[in-house]
């Protein structure tokens, strides 16, 4: 018999930009494998897109109401003590021991609403959380208290595996998650090798692997080799993508170039404040907030010379795949997994602390490179379909989580 897949979710399936809208990709190639796919996305109850015919999505408001007993209030507590450790600035933990609590105490009781479904549990079960942070928590919560014989199997990305991405350098209840689930996969060999290098999961090593996400292929991107340069961002205007810093890195090249900024947040007034002041060379587009479909378009009929991402913390962007499948180079920041898609046979990497002036000369010399070419392009694609293809790495997936 299949078992039964139970994916929790931030947002996923909602029909909103922020949902974890890869997973559509996911879902195509693994579905399949699963009697039943049940997702929970942790978001408010509202219009959600069409999925596989055997996916079902419940909302936690459709799951029985429930209250705490005194003893599961307590296990709460521990668990809040148990990561006392973890915590490289105890006056961080003390100072949130409150809403941890709190915080703890509401993912408990989103586990007991879950394990009330009996009849989700009546046969061979897998819990997905796809990331390994509060969903985790609570599908951890799940096989500890209520139904101990199920797995569970989640995803690290970024700042569910790398501290130096979190508030206070630590990956909140992480070793309470180590002790129920069974398999942490990290988005990048880098990942997992962070993970396996922490002392405090010794006990646990086993517990660590690897397996790339992937995208679908849409052929080979519009190229013009001969139209003016043009480079392209996509992300959300936030802090932590520094898009603020590429007006300093622009303002030094000498030669006619474009800048398409896909993407809207809540620095994107900013940046079109610093892009005002740029020499008469440069052009930027502006093109807001986009679906995934109109990304994926927007490279099907654009030549676009070079991917660019400044981050000042990556996991392994599905954006710089869907780009590469495309054909086209990507720069980048040398920060979580990224010289895994991104290096001399895709492009070149940057420091972290980079300088603008430099970074425009290796931009120049980009430009005037044989990587600037249909061949690299070609080279570029070729490692896409070897290292990121949706229909390859979800297959394997799916028999890993059946393993």
């Amino acid at each position: 018999m299949k078992p039964l897949l139970l994916l929790l979710t931030n947002q996923f399936p909602l029909a909103t930009a922020k949902a974890e809208n890869w997973l559509y990709d996911e879902l195509g190639h693994t579905h399949t494998y699963f009697e039943k796919v049940i997702i929970v996305p942790d978001g408010a109850k509202e219009a959600c897109n069409t999925l596989p015919i055997n996916c079902q999505i419940f909302f936690y408001d459709d799951l029985p109401d429930v209250k705490l007993s005194a003893n599961e209030i307590l296990n709460s507590f521990r668990i809040v003590l148990s990561d006392f450790s973890a915590y490289p600035k105890k006056s961080s933990y003390f100072k949130h021991f409150r809403y941890n609590f709190s915080l703890v105490r509401q993912l408990h009781l989103k586990a007991k609403r879950i394990a009330q479904k009996q009849e989700w549990f009546c046969n061979p079960i897998i819990i997905y959380p796809y990331w390994a942070d509060n969903l985790c928590t609570t599908a951890s919560l799940v096989k500890q208290r209520y139904h101990n014989r199920i797995k569970i199997v989640t995803r690290g990305h970024g700042y569910e595996i790398f501290e130096d991405q979190t508030l206070n350098k630590v990956i909140p209840f992480r070793l309470f998650q180590y002790r129920f689930i069974d398999i942490i996969f990290a988005d990048s060999k880098r990942g997992c090798d962070h993970l396996m290098s922490k002392k405090e999961n010794e006990t646990f090593k086993h517990k660590n692997k690897y397996a790339y996400v992937g995208t679908r292929d849409f052929g080979f991107g519009a190229w013009q080799p001969d139209s003016e340069f043009t480079i392209a961002t996509c992300s959300f205007v936030r802090n932590v993508k520094r898009l603020d810093l590429m007006p300093d890195i622009l303002k030094h090249i000498p030669f006619p170039l474009t800048w398409h900024v896909l993407g809207g947040g809540d620095d994107l007034e900013k940046l079109k404040g610093l892009t005002r002041s740029l020499p008469s060379n440069i052009k930027v587009i502006f093109h807001g907030e986009l679906s995934n479909e109109a990304i994926l378009k927007f490279y099907t009929n654009h030549s676009i010379n070079l991917l660019v991402s400044l981050s000042s913390s990556e996991g392994l962007p599905v954006t710089m795949m869907e780009a590469q499948s495309f054909g086209i180079p990507i720069m980048s920041t040398d920060v979580g997994g990224c010289s895994e898609i991104c290096h001399d046979a895709t492009g070149f990497l940057i420091n972290k602390d980079f300088d603008p002036e430099g970074v425009a000369n290796k931009m120049v010399a980009f430009k005037n490179s044989s990587k600037n070419s249909e061949i690299f392009r070609l080279q570029c694609r070729r490692h896409w379909e070897e290292n990121f293809n949706a229909k390859m790495n979800y297959t394997n997936f799916a028999r890993l989580l059946l393993n």
